[in-house]
């Protein structure tokens, strides 16, 4: 038997009745770098199983003065969370079904091959730590609220750290994240950390302003400032006044919008398009962006001295594929939110725990909250299992396997292949929205609510 890793090494229980057998599992398992116990009958077993915690058991079905099936049913009864597999030298179809009725891992027969032994302890041992971190989760999740930041990674624990700070201070915030990583989560956090916290927490994402409605949207207008407006509005810098301006993606604000955008950081004042009379804001500014702003300065795209201005205080938020211990927190707490069929509480299978962990979410945590939000609506249980994930692997139906022919691949959906496509198109021109919108015919308003549907950077 091949030795395990540290991290592998398992606490298992041997309820076997025949004592070389029983010594020989033993001192394999051991060798092996297992923690083990032994049993030579059903009823010392069960007392060793109410005893200690164990991470798998091997149970055997013949055993005098005990049934294992009902040894089985009686440990699945007092707890859930060790894996059971089942062995016996007089093993039938009949018998293997009921065992995994009543909720046993496995069932083999003897002679057992030592290392067949091994490996099934080793997935029984990953599914029970799987079950084990689906139960923390679970107790952990029910002490958060909505508004709070998810995670337990160092990486998020370095960000709610720097969020404080910089909440105290009432100098401009710069997030930096890819799409779908939470900057105005963080932004609100920012908010909600600063004196501020009581004020108007305004939002807009310049990537959504044309050059046409941005200074009207930012500066408000005056009545009769242009053909539609037939009265005065007021900006969103007023909106905000007191409060804070959360501007996401600023790398995408026209360059003539920025130097009135400079003008109101070094002065506090503005003027409202059509307007000859400057407004006083008290406004603490938080900005986002998906985009090296470095570059887009060497580009031309960004004003140096509007950068410099707002990169006081940088907030880096991280991806979630390099903090891979929030997603399963993440996911139960999107959970949390999902009605779905029936009551009660929601479960993730170990399956479906170790899909969710393995992807690589380019999307980041808008993207899995999206995926807990579909599979919560397609699942016919309160059971989140892996072929509900949009990214699982596909399994073969029986009658293809059996004939051994290669599946046809089914037809994609239309909003696959646009979604694709329009992923192509903005690999193609390096992310520029404008450009993308013209290749693709339809408008940058119409291209931003795909972004937002598909999940794509926007």
């Amino acid at each position: 038997m091949s030795n395990v890793k540290r991290g592998d090494v398992a606490k298992v229980l041997i309820v076997e009745d025949e004592r070389p057998l029983r010594e020989l599992l033993q001192s394999e398992l051991r060798r092996s770098g297992h923690r083990v116990q032994v049993a030579g009958n059903g009823e010392e077993g069960l007392a060793r199983y109410r005893e200690e915690i164990f991470n798998v058991v091997l149970l055997d079905i013949r055993m005098p003065g005990s049934d294992g099936v009902e040894i089985l049913k009686q440990m699945k009864s007092e707890s859930s969370v060790p894996e059971i597999i089942m062995f016996t030298g007089h093993g039938t179809i009949e018998t293997a079904v009921e065992c995994i009725k009543h909720g046993a891992y496995d069932y083999l027969t003897k002679p057992v091959k030592l290392d067949e032994l091994d490996l099934v302890i080793t997935k029984a041992h990953e599914k029970n730590r799987l079950r084990l971190e689906n139960i923390s989760l679970k107790l952990e999740m029910q002490k958060l609220d909505n508004h709070q930041i998810v995670g337990k990674s160092q990486a998020i624990t370095q960000v709610l750290d720097t969020v404080k700070r910089w909440g105290a201070v009432d100098e401009h915030v710069l997030i930096f994240g890819e799409s779908g990583t939470g900057k105005e989560l963080v932004a609100r956090a920012v908010h909600e950390s600063s004196p501020r916290a009581q004020k108007p927490f305004v939002t807009v994402n310049c990537g959504r302003l044309d050059v046409n409605t941005a200074e009207s949207e930012l500066f408000g207008h005056m009545q009769g400032a242009f053909t539609s407006a037939v009265k005065g509005r007021a900006g969103l810098f007023e909106l905000a006044h007191q409060g804070t301006l959360f501007m996401d993606e600023v790398s995408e604000m026209t360059l003539d919008v920025q130097v009135k955008l400079l003008r109101i950081l070094e002065t506090g004042t503005f003027r409202r398009l059509g307007g000859n009379r400057d407004i006083s804001v008290d406004v603490r500014f938080v900005f986002a962006t998906n985009k090296k702003l470095e570059d887009k300065v060497d580009a031309g795209e960004f004003r140096d001295d509007l950068f410099h201005r707002i990169n006081m205080l940088p907030i880096l938020i991280p991806p979630l594929r390099e903090r891979a211990e929030d997603i399963l927190p993440l996911a139960w707490f999107f959970l949390q939110s999902s009605s779905g069929p029936g009551q009660g509480p929601w479960e993730i299978s170990p399956e479906a725990m170790a899909s969710l962990r393995a992807y690589h979410w380019p999307g980041n945590v808008r993207e899995l909250r999206n995926t807990m939000r579909r599979a919560s609506i397609l699942a016919a249980e309160r059971v989140i299992t892996a072929d509900l994930l949009p990214f699982a692997p596909p399994k073969l139906f029986p009658a293809e396997v059996q004939l051994g022919a290669t599946p046809q691949a089914p037809p994609l959906p239309l909003w696959v292949i646009e979604r694709e496509h329009i992923r192509n198109v903005l690999d193609k021109v390096e992310g520029n929205k404008s450009r993308a919108a013209k290749i693709l015919e339809i408008d940058r308003k119409t291209l931003y609510t795909k972004l937002d549907r598909y999940d794509l950077p926007a």
